[in-house]
């Protein structure tokens, strides 16, 4: 037979009074007195007496914070392949994953919890989505045509419906578009109950997971449930919960109330059960509203979305130890001790005094002011009153405890003075040093990680694969990439590098800096290319951007494999190919030059050999010439001569 509403009415009421964190039993009450010492908040002392509190737990839980945060988010997750064919969808998936979770406000979600974890022993995170529905419409003319009317009713966007209505005077296309996304809560551990099975340290393994949630009466009446039902809920009542008070510390106002019916607050337990729901041996998950005896929702589901960790884990249970059960005792000691000193300063200050009743002025003497004339009638009136000085002792009490904190949770809160104190000593003795410091922070920032940030990764990889299951984009590289998470396979394995801390930040920094100078030195002497290649160097150039959290490396340096860079690559070959052809042009137009100056020069000298020839045949002709000139006027002469002798005889 099936159960009915008060059946399951019954069993969650009982469910929910035995579960762990209820009202005030154990865990409850650690949870109202972690918040409370968080926040100063402790036994009020003796009328008269100092009030001065010390902070150890609220300081302790800050440095570590600090010393662990940067480790957390480096520290990287990535799916381990099932074989050489699914290294690169397992790859994929990972970066997908981690990059969905960061534009879903994960990161600031995990370190609220990882705050409370260190607070109180547990953080508790819900990882589930949320569809963003949103309506747009869209007026057009009345009395549009089949064709017109056909073509905006199509959808513009992925899920979306699309309903055309006309008018005499208008047709209104009215679009509701569905985006599902994901969504990230951290929720304060005072409102989460659950029962603690024995042997099962998972929450999924749990029979009983529940959130106490407020709900106004108005977001109850836009759900479907009916103002009767409304008005019979319990109201959201802040006292009944002590830890929702500490967790308000000094600005808790249990007196605000809404003005209006609609914006009053009605509690809602939010239960995730194991049951039967027909009183067999069968049992399956559901998610049960439940509210002053009436259930206002009960379906199926597959798997419980809370995520919970701790800093220190207790092995096989689900609650955890925080800083607050090692330091409550610490900090009640040191406040006991500074409470003390304080009070004896004000005794030592104004130290009390015996006066003769009778020869003193006593309204002088209780005035309090300072260098106040006092009336005596005798000089031996007025006897100061011994005190001791206990401020060695308290100092001493102190530094004791303070050495007792040390050993419990690290020296997270002694960095500076540890990093100050290392600066003098050499680098090796440094790096020693400061690791050792840092253990107790490595060690909760790894508990972490195991516990919360891994199931977190798990979960949100499971929500995009099963319930978003669609197409998802990722910036990488410098270039947009889509996948479709709803391809991917099932995984549950992954493989975790943790993120460094100080010490071991500084020594990879300086491996980096050495690997990059001997890089850029084999590349300057022609080794590029045989010893070192660009994918090589932008390898070691982001994983130091990485190392010292300067931000993705695209912000500096373009990677070698991006199209922008093959881009320039090509451009840069193409230039260099043209410059090549230039310079053969070049090449070619300078031999032609030397060619023509070859062929000029032997032009040129055949010419000269040409009227060198002539001007020597020239002047033998001149000399022919003049010699035969000459020797006929030596014949005319002779000839002369001859006749002229023939004459006189």
């Amino acid at each position: 037979m099936r159960l009915s509403d008060d059946d399951i009415s019954a069993i969650i009421e009982r469910e929910i009074q035995q579960a762990q964190g209820y009202d005030s039993d154990v865990l409850s009450s650690k949870r109202q007195s972690a918040l409370n010492y968080y926040s100063g908040i402790m036994p009020a002392p003796a009328e008269g007496r100092s009030a001065i509190v010390s902070t150890d737990l609220a300081d302790a839980v800050h440095s570590m914070l600090a010393q662990i945060q940067p480790i957390l988010k480096s520290t990287l997750l990535e799916f381990v392949p099932n074989g050489d064919e699914d290294e690169q969808a397992a790859q994929s998936e990972s970066d997908f994953t981690r990059d969905q979770m960061s534009r879903s406000g994960g990161w600031r979600t995990i370190f609220e919890a990882c705050h409370d974890a260190l607070l109180i022993g547990n953080g508790w995170m819900k990882i589930s989505t949320d569809d963003d529905v949103r309506v747009t419409e869209d007026v057009y003319p009345p009395d549009l045509p089949d064709e017109a009317i056909f073509i905006i009713s199509q959808p513009t966007a992925e899920n979306q419906e699309v309903k055309v209505t006309s008018s005499a005077t208008k047709t209104t296309a009215k679009r509701t578009t569905t985006t599902t996304k994901l969504k990230f809560e951290s929720i304060p551990p005072e409102d989460m109950l659950f029962s603690e099975g024995r042997g099962y340290e998972s929450i999924q393994d749990q029979r009983f997971v529940a959130q106490k949630k407020l709900y106004t009466c108005a977001q109850l009446s836009e759900m479907g449930i009916s103002d009767q039902v409304i008005s019979e809920l319990p109201d959201g009542d802040a006292a009944f919960w002590p830890a929702v008070n500490a967790r308000q510390g000094i600005y808790g106002n249990d007196d605000a109330q809404a003005a209006q019916n609609s914006e009053r607050l009605k509690i809602v337990y939010c239960c995730y059960i194991r049951m039967s729901m027909r009183d067999n041996n069968s049992s399956e998950l559901r998610y049960v509203w439940y509210s002053g005896g009436e259930i206002l929702k009960n379906e199926p589901v597959s798997h419980v979305p809370f995520v919970t960790g701790s800093s220190i884990p207790m092995p096989h249970r689900v609650q955890g130890t925080g800083l607050f059960e090692l330091l409550a005792a610490i900090q009640e000691g040191k406040t006991h001790i500074l409470r003390n000193y304080m009070d004896n300063l004000d005794v030592m200050n104004s130290s009390r005094i015996g006066a003769v009743e009778g020869q003193v002025n006593m309204a002088d003497l209780t005035s309090g002011r300072i260098n106040g004339v006092v009336r005596m009638r005798n000089p031996t009136a007025v006897v100061p009153l011994p005190s001791n000085d206990i401020g060695p002792q308290a100092i001493q009490g102190l530094d004791y405890l303070d050495n007792v904190r040390v050993q419990r949770i690290g020296a997270s809160m002694d960095m500076n003075e540890a990093q100050a104190a290392l600066m003098s000593a050499s680098a090796t003795a440094a790096a020693g040093s400061l690791g050792m410091v840092e253990k107790m922070g490595g060690w909760f920032a790894t508990n972490l990680v195991e516990t919360m940030l891994k199931p977190a990764f798990m979960a949100v990889h499971r929500l995009l694969r099963t319930e978003i299951a669609g197409p998802v984009m990722m910036k990488q590289r410098g270039r947009w990439e889509q996948s479709d998470a709803g391809q991917w396979q099932e995984r549950d394995v992954l493989e975790v590098v943790m993120g460094m801390t100080t010490a071991e930040k500084a020594q990879r920094l300086q491996g980096l800096s050495a690997v990059i100078q001997q890089q850029t030195g084999l590349a300057a002497s022609g080794g590029m290319g045989s010893l070192v290649d660009k994918g090589k160097l932008y390898n070691a150039m982001t994983d130091y951007l990485r190392a010292a959290d300067l931000g993705q490396p695209e912000q500096y340096f373009v990677d070698p494999d991006s199209e922008e860079a093959m881009a320039a690559d090509q451009q840069a070959a193409q230039a260099q190919e043209q410059q090549q052809q230039q310079m053969q042009q070049m090449q070619q137009q300078m031999v032609q030059m030397q060619q023509q100056f070859e062929l000029q020069k032997q032009d040129n000298d055949l010419k000269f050999k040409y009227y060198d020839a002539n001007l020597d045949a020239e002047i033998e002709e001149a000399k022919l010439t003049a010699s035969s000139i000459i020797d006929i006027k030596k014949l005319d002469n002779s000839v002369d001569k001859s006749d002229a002798k023939t004459a006189s005889q």
